[in-house]
């Protein structure tokens, strides 16, 4: 039994390390997004309708019906990062942890807005609070520039092997995003050290679900009256303050399976104990009544607020990741993850700062000024865990209209100073735009937007600034594009004769 916590670290260790290799190098790492993206319940949650998501919701609440929250100290990435902010925290302040009150009324409201709200298509609140959309933040606005600028670094470059890190590309920052991030991470860092896992049974909304599910847990721990001798050491290392020394109890609703209080008892008087199926841990009839009276009152909100406060959203002038279709769909599904800011190779994927009446804030856009959306990458098609971003083939990718191509001739070189350019139309994959003749012998680019992609490759290496000559604009919905056929070589025996 004093085991049950080194096997939670060492099986705790080698999930974080996964999710770290993940967002610092997915196209080597990829084949590990199926395996931790299963086991998280929030993007499970929202893709039900798929049978991955479905598989996943089924799969932690069995593991939860039988040892209780073992998700939330092995498989959550937030729970995890928690871990670190602590220790990190720790190395300034020993604080001892303290036993929290219940919060269940706010926990179990909280959960319900969210889920209300989207349910109205409204993902917002639930990209802000839900542990996989902003552990995924973190680990891609800080994580993975500072891993990627590390290990450029000759000093880890072994001689001889091979360095996948080392190839990992620094992707440009977004201010806002950081900013959102360190500050997440500077919060936790000092709630963490103080209250522990508080955020976990008072914000969290998977945390909620999994409480529900807990009071039916088959094996839970328990304290043995008859061998405890109320030292409340094991409330001191409790993270989720669930420990009730006074009376010898354990609220295994809370309790996130850490197992501190298994390894520090000295007389062995914590266990993990099997309890009958159909005995739940004990709720007070009114606390119960008032906790679904703030379930009905939070989804209600959850549901209205962005109803009646936030119109349907409408398309934007910016431009959406391949596969996305079209920016109402993509906004009622995207949780912010940012799976796919870190997966793009050309870095071009970015979190939206700015948004109207924040419906999309911190959603991924696109911004050419780094790069150009490659037609043979459908990475970011691959990796959505709730396909905000539908599965595209890369043989699709090549014709799917994301934008539209807009030449804006007075900027232009041509006509500004006189001079031959060219660039736009030479590297354009559909030939959208090329190159004709205009006066004083000079070529002019002409577009077609009908063949258009919206690759982003003219906006990009146009060398015209401040403002671009010839730009992409944002599509109402992403449609595939019809080539015209070209015509066909006549057979040698079928070849025209010259005139002459």
């Amino acid at each position: 039994m004093k085991n049950l916590k080194k096997l939670r670290q060492v099986a705790g260790f080698f999930v974080f390390i996964g999710f770290v290799a993940l967002f610092s190098r997915f196209d080597t790492f990829g084949a590990l997004a199926e395996v931790l993206t299963f086991f998280q319940l929030g993007p499970a949650l929202v893709s039900l309708h798929l049978l991955a998501g479905f598989a996943g919701v089924a799969a932690v609440a069995l593991l939860t019906l039988i040892a209780g929250r073992v998700y939330c100290s092995v498989f959550c990435p937030f729970g995890l990062l928690q871990d670190v902010f602590a220790r990190i925290g720790r190395l300034f302040s020993r604080c001892q942890f303290k036993a929290l009150p219940a919060l269940m009324l706010l926990h179990y409201g909280l959960a319900f807005i969210v889920l209300g709200a989207v349910i109205a298509g409204f993902m917002l609140p639930l990209s802000l609070i839900e542990p996989f959309s902003l552990s995924g933040r973190v680990f891609t606005a800080v994580f993975q520039p500072v891993l990627s600028f590390v290990f450029r670094s000759d000093a880890f470059a072994g001689a001889g092997g091979i360095n996948w890190f080392r190839q990992a590309s620094i992707k440009p920052f977004s201010l806002p995003g950081t900013l959102m991030a360190v500050a997440a991470v500077l919060l936790f860092m000092v709630v963490c050290n103080k209250w522990g896992r508080v955020y976990c049974n008072s914000v969290c909304p998977v945390g909620a679900f999994l409480r529900l599910l807990a009071r039916f847990s088959i094996f839970r721990l328990k304290i043995n009256p008859t061998l405890c001798i109320g030292c409340g050491m094991c409330a001191k290392h409790c993270k989720a303050g669930c420990i009730d020394v006074a009376d010898k109890h354990i609220d295994f609703s809370r309790c996130v399976a850490c197992y501190n209080c298994v390894s520090v008892c000295n007389v062995s008087a914590i266990n993990l104990q099997k309890s009958s199926v159909c005995e739940p841990q004990k709720v007070e009839f009114s606390a119960g009544r008032r906790a679904m009276g703030a379930c009905m009152v939070g989804a209600a909100v959850g549901y209205l607020a962005p109803v009646v406060i936030f119109a349907k959203p409408k398309n934007t002038e910016v431009i959406l990741p391949p596969g996305a279709l079209n920016y109402q769909r993509f906004s009622s599904k995207c949780i912010s993850c940012h799976l796919c800011v870190s997966a793009c190779p050309s870095s071009i994927i970015r979190p939206m700062a700015i948004s109207p009446m924040l419906v999309s804030l911190q959603q991924p856009v696109l911004d050419f000024s780094a790069g150009m959306c490659e037609q043979n990458c459908n990475l970011c098609s691959q990796i959505c865990p709730v396909e905000a971003i539908v599965p595209v083939s890369k043989e699709d990718k090549r014709l799917l209209k994301i934008g539209e191509v807009v030449y804006r001739k007075h900027l232009c070189v041509v006509e500004t100073n006189g001079s031959d350019c060219g660039a736009c139309a030479e590297h354009c994959p559909t030939q959208a735009v090329k190159m004709v003749p205009y006066h004083s012998n000079l070529m002019i680019p002409e577009i077609t937007p009908g063949i258009c992609i919206g690759c982003g490759s003219c906006e990009h290496i146009c060398p015209v600034r401040p403002e671009k000559a010839i730009i992409v604009r944002s599509v109402n919905e992403q449609t595939f594009v019809k080539m015209p056929e070209q015509k066909k070589l006549l057979n040698s025996g079928e070849q025209e004769e010259f005139p002459f």
